[in-house]
């Protein structure tokens, strides 16, 4: 995060409390597991060699594993029944696909960047997002233990991504000859194998390039519990719509038949995340507008949340 976004983000701690017409004030810490759902947008057309490259039973599909993050987040009560937080996430993505079909991007000049040949072996993809994020939180049962909510998401991601084999491949070959001088014949063995494992990283420290920013909203749903009058346990589940075609590790291009040409193909990702955590609820002591002065201290704490 440079300098000017981190004045942004403190600008705004600092004049919300003001113009908040409550006067709580919550910290949310919570940890994170997310998964990529699908890639939206228009389908990458094959190359010929690609199709010719491919496996018949390949499919482009991949198989998510879990994963893990963390978050943190500012809450402002600024009505009755709503919150607005800004929030610091950092997730991750995983995946495997045991037998992937030939991208058309390990035909690009990308690709040999980082390979000067692709072996036909499963491969897997590890993407992770640090997301600043705006919610908004409207709960329907402000003054009950248990309170559900619905949310809403604005956020501006940077991702990283390393595409590579699941498992280093190794082709062993047998060979031999004969020497008619000696008379003997001899066997032996070629083996050949990638220098590394990387088929594409952005972002990461396979990388030299920086993380991918990118854009992305959604919705969410999840509920509050009272543990104590300042201490609640939280959960949600958000699906967003990443404005990013790396997440699942894989550059998409879509090849041009009147041209003979590789263009890079624009898509979105949908990708879901639960998070579980606590939230702590502290009075700031600040003046409502248009009035109204100081919440009375001897009114029970559910009054105060007004």
């Amino acid at each position: 995060m440079d300098a000017k976004k981190i004045i942004c983000l403190l600008f705004l701690l600092s004049i919300l409390p003001g113009i908040a017409s409550s006067q709580l004030v919550g910290f949310r810490i919570a940890a994170n597991s997310g998964m990529l759902i699908s890639e939206f947008g228009s389908s990458d057309v094959p190359h010929p060699d690609a199709i010719a490259n491919t496996a018949a039973q390949s499919t482009e599909r991949f198989t998510p594993q879990l994963s893990y993050g963390f978050e943190g987040e500012v809450l402002f009560q600024i009505s009755e029944r709503g919150f607005f937080g800004i929030e610091v996430d950092y997730s991750t993505l995983k995946g495997y696909n045991d037998n992937p079909p030939y991208y058309n991007y390990y035909l690009t000049p990308y690709f040999s960047y980082y390979q000067n040949e692709y072996y036909q072996e499963a491969i897997k993809y590890k993407t992770s997002l640090i997301n600043l994020a705006v919610n908004y939180k409207y709960f329907f049962f402000p003054e009950s233990n248990f309170q559900p909510f619905v949310k809403l998401t604005g956020v501006v991601a940077f991702v990283g991504t390393d595409l590579s084999y699941k498992e280093h491949p190794v082709y062993t070959q047998m060979t031999g000859g004969y020497d008619p001088e000696t008379n003997i014949a001899w066997d032996g063995y070629i083996t050949t194998e990638p220098e590394s494992d990387i088929l594409y990283a952005r972002g990461t420290s396979n990388s030299d390039q920086k993380k991918w920013p990118a854009f992305h909203g959604g919705l969410g749903i999840g509920f509050n519990y009272d543990l104590t009058d300042n201490l609640a346990f939280q959960i949600d589940g958000t699906a967003t719509l990443v404005n990013s075609g790396i997440i699942n590790g894989v550059p998409n291009f879509t090849y041009n038949m009147d041209e003979d040409l590789l263009k890079y193909n624009r898509r979105l990702s949908l990708t879901t995340q639960i998070s579980v955590g606590l939230v702590y609820l502290i009075e700031v002591e600040t003046k409502r507008r248009g009035g109204g002065g100081k919440v009375d201290p001897n009114l029970p704490f559910y009054l105060k949340k007004r």
